[in-house]
């Protein structure tokens, strides 16, 4: 039989077969059953109901605690103890204003200064010298000063004058000396005059001028000191000048007046150097860069400029003149004992007021030619010499012309 077949013969048997189980059994299960599940269901609900009461009553006492523990631990700080020493009234105005930009710090300290000690213990406090703010201080005026020194011994005495807002004048006068000396290094012009005084008279002056971008400007110093009757001043600039855009113009200048008969010693370094008017004394003038220029002077002279020219007029006496490179020019001289003009890249010309009988001449140039412009002599050639006298007199260059008048 097939199984189709055999399918068929059972749902026949199923359909002939009575019922055995009615309505009402069918309605006594389903009640039953839900009799059976109700009370595991409430006791569900009553766990669930429980479980969050308690999350509740947990998540509340965290919260609270983290809430609250600050304050508790700020309720269990001991109090300050209260201070019974009397507080100082300080005008806090200015403080308060500048503690509000820095850290906080203790009302204690900044009131009292010093820590008050809690028993008195009866010390006296320390016999501190009080100084006084109105008390005086000499200082030589950087500008304009009449004092002779800022500091004085029994042997010499001493002083310095230093420039302030680029520019330094310094006028006064030095009693009891019997030697001038200058040192400089960077002087326009240096002017030198006799005088019928018995003081010597110094003045100076120093001006930076600048207009634009300026990286740094130089400041002067002059300094002097007196020793052993001998006043030895010197002018020194400290840094060099350097623009970046603009121009810059420093002036500085120098000036003596001097008795007769006081021996004179001027050195500088770059500058001119002009003297007038001095009588019967030892002057030495030296520049390495700069003219030197010398009007109705007597004495025992000495010139010399490394790269500049000689100009002399009216002078007499011992006379020694001397460029490396440049002319030197005489116009009256009176040569006592000895004249010495030389160059040895210029010309030389010299008006001599000796007679030529008085007189050793010697004339003398490796490249360039000998003139006389006199009446009582010619010259020819490189070389010449003449006269026996007492008073020797010396023309000489290496590469110039050399003149006679």
């Amino acid at each position: 039989m097939q199984p189709e077949e055999k399918l068929n013969h059972l749902f026949e048997a199923l359909k002939a077969e009575k019922a055995s189980t009615s309505v009402a059994d069918v309605t006594s299960w389903i009640q039953a059953s839900a009799q059976v599940t109700a009370p595991k269901s409430t006791s569900k609900s009553i766990i669930q109901k429980n479980f969050f009461i308690m999350s509740t009553i947990v998540t509340t006492l965290i919260v609270g605690g983290l809430l609250f523990l600050p304050g508790n631990k700020a309720s269990k700080r001991t109090p300050p103890e209260k201070n019974t020493t009397k507080e100082s009234i300080l005008d806090t105005s200015a403080s308060a204003v500048k503690q509000a930009s820095q850290i906080p710090v203790n009302k204690e300290f900044t009131e009292n200064p010093f820590i008050q000690p809690l028993i008195d213990l009866g010390i006296e406090p320390l016999p501190f010298m009080e100084i006084d703010n109105g008390s005086a201080i000499n200082q030589l005026d950087p500008f304009r000063s009449t004092q002779h020194s800022l500091r004085t011994n029994n042997q010499s005495n001493a002083g310095s004058w230093f420039s302030s807002n680029d520019n330094l004048q310094v006028d006064t006068l030095f009693s009891g000396v019997k030697k001038v000396v200058f040192r400089g290094n960077h002087n326009d012009k240096i002017m030198i005059e006799g005088s019928k005084r018995q003081d010597v008279s110094f003045n100076y002056n120093f001006e930076n001028k600048t207009k634009g971008l300026i990286k740094k400007k130089s400041k002067c110093e002059v300094t002097y000191e007196i020793k052993d009757s001998v006043l030895t001043i010197r002018s020194m600039k400290s840094g060099n000048d350097f623009v970046v855009i603009g121009i810059m113009y420093t002036k500085e200048s120098v000036t003596f007046k001097i008795p007769d008969h006081i021996p004179i010693d001027i050195q500088t370094d770059y500058g001119d150097i002009s003297a007038n008017s001095l009588n019967g004394c030892l002057v030495q003038l030296n520049t390495s860069y700069g003219d030197l220029d010398m009007n109705k002077c007597s004495g025992s002279i000495a010139l010399k400029s490394n790269y500049g020219d000689l100009t002399l007029t009216e002078v007499s006496g011992k006379i020694d003149a001397h460029t490396d490179y440049g002319d030197v020019k005489g116009e009256k001289i009176m040569a006592k004992e000895h004249c010495v003009l030389r160059t040895d890249y210029g010309d030389v010309d010299a008006q001599l007021l000796n007679p030529i009988q008085d007189c050793t001449l010697e004339l003398k140039t490796d490249f360039g030619s000998i003139k006389s412009k006199r009446e009582d002599f010619s010259v020819e050639g490189k070389q010449f010499k003449i006269g026996v006298g007492s008073n020797k007199i010396s023309l000489k260059t290496n590469f110039g012309d050399v003149i006679i008048r």
